[in-house]
């Protein structure tokens, strides 16, 4: 039991600081709500995928959080936990309701964490500019970061399923 809550504090922990650091490598800013556009999301939905929905929210809530801490966005970070968390949520359980082992699952509950996603930050980035017409400008962007999240994480699952130390981690 203690050796499990040990693995499962290490791998979150791995995945926490590989999300912030694929949402701190490659940040498009927007310019309407002071956000930016990134790849994180794609080792958000890995993280569900190797972790389940509850391991993984925790891994995206503070990978994301993290990243927005450090690059100076620290106005976002408690609205990214949580959306984020909610993000993996989602993921994680339409995962759970389906077959666990299906890419469609999978895409699925990404594609509806996304839809989260996206309308969250669009409600966030409001009621912090204070306007609910301009921010309407950063849904594409947002939508195209869960998009290309979604293409990273299919590749990146699909290679690393086929090494030993994937079971391991999905075994737990």
């Amino acid at each position: 039991m203690k050796d499990k809550k040990i693995k499962d504090m290490v791998y979150i922990s791995l995945l926490a600081a590989l999300i912030c650091v694929a949402t701190f490598m490659i940040q498009v800013p927007s310019v309407v709500s002071n956000g930016y556009v990134h790849l994180g999301d794609g080792f958000i939905f890995i993280a569900v995928i190797l972790l389940g929905g509850k391991r993984g929210a925790f891994a995206a809530s503070i990978g994301a959080a993290l990243s927005d801490i450090l690059g100076g966005y620290a106005h976002y970070a408690i609205p990214t936990f949580i959306i984020k968390g909610i993000m993996a949520l989602i993921m994680g359980y339409v995962i759970y309701k389906m077959n666990k082992e299906s890419k469609i699952s999978w895409i699925i509950g990404a594609v509806l964490g996304s839809i989260w996603q996206v309308a969250a930050y669009y409600v966030v980035g409001s009621l912090m500019v204070g306007n609910f017409i301009s921010t309407l400008m950063d849904i594409p962007g947002n939508a195209v970061q869960s998009i290309a999240g979604i293409i990273v994480a299919v590749i990146f699952v699909a290679a690393f399923k086929k090494t030993s130390i994937s079971r391991k981690i999905m075994e737990n």
